[in-house]
């Protein structure tokens, strides 16, 4: 057992410490070694090690399946401490896998039953046989449970995804494309007479092919694949110009309820983008959002031009979209991160609008409104 000082620490605290660890690098290592120094962390430790159940495509597969059945067999209190499962694309095969399918009885009769899926990619970004993956989430207990949907690098993305997850309440789609245009093959119960789900959060990064669908389903759905209406967080990367324009009929939808509006992702898949900035106006307007509380930018002010060549104003564009906020409003943060690039930034940098910007963020912030 514990010995002083860990032993006089009360039950909570070491509970605290543990979730700290749980939040540093190597965690798992870390949760490891912990859970076997000393009984008094074992159970603690459990609940972080079996939260996330991660299943890569690899010949270690079959093995890890085969030894996460006889844990759970043994101890089937470890099966209510998982939250979330990922996957990667290339695994359909899994569900008709009988280890695997052993597996979800445990999980689905979990009191808080897993509520978060990852798909995304490790060998492969397409998704294998995608009507079948739909069918099968449809039928486990995820079409339930889920809340927290996240796709990452897949290709050949169903949008009938949505549908059979109704309780869906995150959506997070990075670098993902859509399965078709038509879904023709898709039978009628994956496409039609289903409940809409209406997620509150929305974070997208190069995925407008998926994001357009789900905007304007094709006509084989009857229903909407979702429903901005509760939509209270938008995220997404102010260098993706595809999924900008995406942006404002979702924020249109989300009118009466958006809170937080985040332009700050940052878009590592071509560093080209990371030296230019699309210019927002024409893209975004804020004038609708009643109860907008934050509005959050990432910009690059990239003084490396030419000779006598113009600078991109984009200051000035980014004063044309805080003009679009009422002066009756809402906001609370408003949040700036400005990147300035050059060999000689400051003659580039001193040339933007500042004057017209701390004009737009006067006009409003009304006394003892703004915060930061």
């Amino acid at each position: 057992m514990l010995n002083p000082p860990l032993s006089l620490l009360s039950d909570s605290l070491l509970a605290y410490l543990i979730e700290k660890i749980a939040d540093l690098p190597f965690k798992k290592e870390n949760l490891y070694n912990l859970s076997l120094a000393d009984r008094a962390f074992t159970q603690s430790c459990q609940k972080y090690i079996f939260r996330e159940i991660k299943l890569a495509n690899t010949d270690k597969l079959y093995q890890r399946l085969k030894n996460l059945k006889e844990v759970l067999d043994g101890k089937p209190k470890l099966a209510t401490h998982v939250r979330m499962v990922e996957l990667a694309n290339e695994t359909a095969w899994l569900f008709n896998d009988p280890t695997f399918t052993s597996i979800l009885p445990l999980l689905a009769n979990s009191p808080i039953p897993p509520h978060t899926l990852i798909l995304g990619e490790f060998n492969s970004p397409r998704i294998d046989d995608p009507i079948f993956v739909v069918k099968w989430l449809m039928e486990s207990f995820f079409s339930q449970s889920l809340t927290v949907l996240h796709l990452s690098e897949c290709q050949n993305v169903p949008l009938p995804i949505f549908l059979i997850c109704p309780r869906l309440r995150e959506v997070i789609l990075d670098q993902v494309v859509a399965a078709e245009k038509s879904y023709d093959k898709y039978p009628d119960e994956l496409c039609s007479g289903r409940r809409s789900p209406s997620p509150e959060v929305l974070k997208y990064r190069n995925s407008h092919s998926l994001l357009q669908q789900i905007i304007t389903p094709p006509p084989r759905f009857s229903t909407p694949v979702a429903l901005w209406s509760n939509l209270r967080i938008i995220s997404l990367a102010p260098h993706d110009k595809d999924g900008l324009a995406c942006l404002q009929p979702i924020l249109d939808a989300a009118r009466n309820t958006l809170e937080e509006l985040y332009l700050t992702d940052f878009d590592m898949s071509e560093p080209g983008r990371l030296t230019k900035q699309i210019l927002l106006a024409g893209l975004v307007s804020l004038s609708n959002l009643s109860n907008l509380h934050v509005f959050s930018v990432y910009a690059i002010i990239n003084c490396n031009t030419r000779r006598n060549a113009p600078r991109p104003a984009v200051l000035h564009d980014l004063n044309i979209v805080l003009g679009t906020i009422p002066k009756a409003n809402k906001i609370t943060n408003l949040s700036f991160d400005f990147d300035i690039i050059g060999r000689r930034p400051f003659p580039g940098c001193l040339d933007q609008d500042w004057v017209g910007m701390f004009d737009e963020i006067i006009r409003i912030s009304d006394p003892g409104n703004l915060s930061s």
